[in-house]
């Protein structure tokens, strides 16, 4: 018997952005969303995170329903997620592990040794005192990782999650993430938005790709590489493997 979907979005759409858009996910899966700038990736990140309202359809969280058309029913806050944002969003007043915790002084032992393992997790070991503005673009980047990895969430959404890395340091980045979503997953869902397919095929059980605000895959990375979902797909995912990134009509807000 198969596994009952853990999220479930139905018909979703967002006008000039979304259009319907519609999946399952069982709990445990690590999914990439993947597309072309102007896709719409970001814009169904943010509507997994509740931070807007769908147009049209519903999306479903364990089984609740947590938006509708014009509604968001359970705030973010409630959902039990963690966001991971393009840009780092860090307190410039706290040092490093401050930071991943975000407990203040009277942190809890528990949470404070998930904040220095989560660090060492992204490779910043031995830096949990460093001041913000000491850390460099990847480093910062790095700790919000980190603290997106120790939280305790059913819902890990991360958004384009490598953009401040640089390239020698992406595939030991990967390796490590990858390494943590598969332990920390199990009890949840983990969606990472990103316009390299690379970062799909080694990070992620299950692939989306959106071309023009349109679902137009999904399935396993090696089966739409396979041309299994046409050749558009196949065509994206082969040009990032390339090194380049396929023109594709623009729509309003990714």
């Amino acid at each position: 018997m198969s596994a009952p979907p853990f999220l479930k979005v139905s018909g979703v759409g967002v006008a000039g952005r979304l259009h319907d858009i519609s999946f399952d996910w069982v709990q445990g899966s690590t999914i990439a969303i993947v597309g072309p700038s102007g896709s719409g990736k970001t814009t169904l990140l943010r509507l997994l995170a509740g931070f807007e309202a769908p147009d049209q359809g519903c999306i479903e969280l364990d089984g609740q329903a947590v938006s509708s058309a014009g509604r968001v029913l359970v705030p973010p806050e409630r959902r039990r997620l963690t966001y991971a944002f393009q840009e780092p969003a860090l307190m410039p007043h706290l040092d490093a592990i401050g930071n991943v915790h975000l407990a203040g002084q009277r942190v809890d032992p528990g949470r404070l040794a998930a904040a220095r393992q989560a660090l060492a997790d992204v490779g910043l070991a031995g830096l949990e005192r460093r001041p913000v503005w000491e850390l460099s673009g990847g480093e910062a980047q790095r700790v919000q990782l980190a603290r997106t990895l120790a939280a305790q969430a059913r819902l890990w959404l991360l958004d384009e999650p490598f953009a401040s890395v640089d390239r020698m340091c992406r595939a030991d980045l990967l390796f490590r993430i990858g390494d943590r979503l598969r332990r920390r997953g199990k009890d949840g869902i983990a969606a990472i938005v990103t316009h390299d397919p690379v970062d799909a095929m080694e990070l992620a059980d299950l692939t989306l790709v959106l071309q023009a605000g349109r679902m137009v895959a999904f399935g396993r990375f090696e089966h739409i590489a396979a041309g299994a979902y046409g050749a558009w797909p196949a065509q994206f995912l082969a040009s990032g493997l390339r090194g380049g990134e396929m023109a594709a009509d623009r729509v309003s807000g990714d």
